[in-house]
């Protein structure tokens, strides 16, 4: 009687979400969501890059690209040198990114079986006793987009932790994912398809971030872009943690 419950409650709450998200429609070709030849790279002198040339630097590692306008779907980026010895390092005045409406930190999070779009399934009995990094996000999200890069960079971060595991639970379809991700790649597991989830936790803007403890206790929460600073608060959260 539980888990029917938790499904009738999932379905009611599909149209408000829909309504909140008229957004969400994809209204060019996917391909060109992502950072592509069409993309706008310049230094911060205004001086454009060529493709193939700020490709390259950021293959390096060494360079990140910050959006124009963090508040429109900018096509234009500058791209910024990091500073190596200050990286995931905040400075003591950062300011922490807002805290969502749908999570409190200190609350306990609830776990679903999930299967991303490469069809590994992730059971919430797996995740017990693992740090879990959950991003919501959509396509159609201009700052959801902007920081995939600086998320992938986690990932690689902590790819030989097996105790650190990268959710992405995506409100697109799966075929529309797939086609998004073959341009910008997202090297979280991505899961697909996920209006339910959206809706169980009342998730209604993106993009949102968690960490979650072993304990299953959420220890960070965050909405919206954050100034390009979220993915150094979830490193320190971690940190934290271990």
């Amino acid at each position: 009687m539980k888990n029917y419950y938790i499904l009738f409650a999932i379905s009611s709450l599909v149209f408000s979400i829909s309504s909140a998200y008229g957004q969400i429609e994809i209204t060019r070709p996917i391909e060109q969501y992502g950072f592509n030849q069409k993309t706008v790279v310049t230094n911060a002198k205004g001086e454009k890059y060529t493709y193939a040339k700020w490709r390259e630097l950021m293959a390096t590692g060494y360079y990140m690209l910050k959006p124009v306008q963090h508040d429109s779907d900018s096509s234009a980026f500058i791209l910024t040198k990091r500073d190596p010895l200050a990286d995931g390092i905040l400075p003591a005045n950062a300011i922490k990114p807002p805290e969502t409406r749908f999570f409190k930190t200190g609350n306990t999070f609830s776990f679903f079986n999930m299967r991303d779009v490469n069809g590994n399934v992730i059971t919430a009995a797996e995740l017990k006793g693992k740090i879990v990094v959950l991003n919501f996000w959509f396509i159609a999200c201009p700052p959801c987009r902007y920081e995939m890069p600086e998320l992938n960079r986690l990932v690689d971060a902590y790819q030989d932790n097996k105790d650190i595991v990268f959710i992405a639970i995506s409100l697109d379809k799966t075929e529309q994912v797939e086609r998004f991700l073959k341009v910008s790649p997202f090297k979280y597991h991505v899961v697909s398809d996920s209006m339910p989830l959206f809706s169980y936790y009342g998730v209604d803007e993106c993009p949102v971030s968690l960490v979650i403890d072993r304990d299953g206790v959420i220890r960070f929460n965050s909405q919206g872009y954050g100034d390009g600073t979220v993915p150094d608060w979830i490193r320190k959260t971690i940190s934290d943690i271990k």
